[in-house]
């Protein structure tokens, strides 16, 4: 056999390879798949190749090539909904290790919260992930269910009006009074206070909290911020609207329907509805003297159509129409 005359190698063949090459295993070269050629994917061209690199198949290379970290998996699931309205998968916000004894002493609402029948205290526990069977504050309670349950009773305790207006009385910054107000002396929730949102959350769960305010009632026992109205004022509420010809006596009696209850709250309330009348009354003798009515008869006409506008239970057309004179 005649053999070739080996040919110089030239410089550019004995340069190295931009890339250490790892021992090639004969083995791996049949059973690793097809081979590749590097060069296509070097900066430098044919340049930077080398021989045993154009033998080296892809799946060795690319076991060599360290994985970026950006391109691990991330495997950390949200905490939350990130709506503001509280969701099942709430947690404890990244470093907030609180226990649940912790979690219920930083909330005045749960600390508060009663367990008469319509509060369906299980039921709630049911759906925040709480054991009922231990006490919110047991080492072994779970303290991610205590924090899903504080933020809804939170969430519902800031809520606005039913008509989408602030409770100012009972809301101050978007933080809420603390109290789950709502149940009657039986406990039983009435539809449209905190209490009533809260029994439904507790039988429907978390697709039952949407719009931040209060369901729309016609419960004639529950005043506009959300609150009950025992039998007295319920009366004296009733008997304001059905006398609401009667400015004077008609914002005295739907003061004391509004009030905050007990005998502090009758007597401011009260008092509120005797100035308003007052206060209308006043404004519309001022108005009927500077239109040019400065006569005894138009006074007491202006008088008694500014206490007819500023009549809290009158009908809004009656009050558009005495507002005029």
């Amino acid at each position: 056999m005649i053999l070739a005359k080996p040919t110089a190698l030239s410089s550019s063949m004995l340069r190295p390879s931009t890339a250490p090459s790892a021992p090639v295993n004969p083995k791996q070269l049949l059973s690793a798949g097809p081979v590749q050629d590097v060069r296509a994917r070097s900066p430098q061209g044919a340049r930077g190749f080398s021989p045993v690199d154009s033998f080296e198949p892809a799946a060795v290379i690319n076991r060599r090539q360290p994985r970026s970290p950006e391109l691990q998996p991330a495997a950390a699931a949200p905490r939350s909904s990130g709506s503001g309205i509280p969701s099942a998968n709430d947690k404890r916000p990244a470093g907030d290790t609180r226990t649940a004894a912790q979690i219920v002493d930083d909330s005045p609402v749960l600390k508060k919260l009663g367990r008469q029948k319509d509060i369906k205290f299980e039921q709630l526990c049911k759906q925040t992930g709480v054991d009922p069977k231990l006490d919110l504050k047991d080492p072994k309670q779970n303290a991610d269910g205590v924090y899903r349950l504080t933020q809804v009773l939170e969430f519902i305790d800031s809520a606005k009006a039913s008509t989408g207006g602030d409770r100012a009385s009972k809301v101050q910054n978007g933080q809420g009074d603390g109290n789950i107000e709502g149940i009657t002396k039986d406990g039983d929730a009435r539809h449209g206070t905190e209490a009533g949102m809260l029994k439904d959350f507790a039988e429907k769960g978390y697709s039952f909290l949407g719009d931040h305010q209060l369901p729309t009632t016609k419960d004639t026992h529950v005043k506009a911020d959300g609150s009950n109205k025992d039998n007295f004022q319920w009366f004296a509420g009733e008997a304001g609207k059905a006398l609401w010809f009667l400015p004077g006596v008609s914002n005295v009696l739907t003061g004391i329907g509004n009030s905050e209850g007990g005998f502090k709250g009758v007597l401011e309330g009260a008092a509120t509805g005797y100035f308003n009348t007052l206060k209308g009354a006043a404004e519309g003798v001022v108005g009927s003297i500077t239109k040019g009515r400065a006569n005894p008869a138009s006074m007491i006409f202006g008088g008694v159509m500014g206490a007819l506008g500023s009549t809290e239970a009158a009908p809004q057309p009656v009050k558009d129409i005495a507002n005029l004179f």
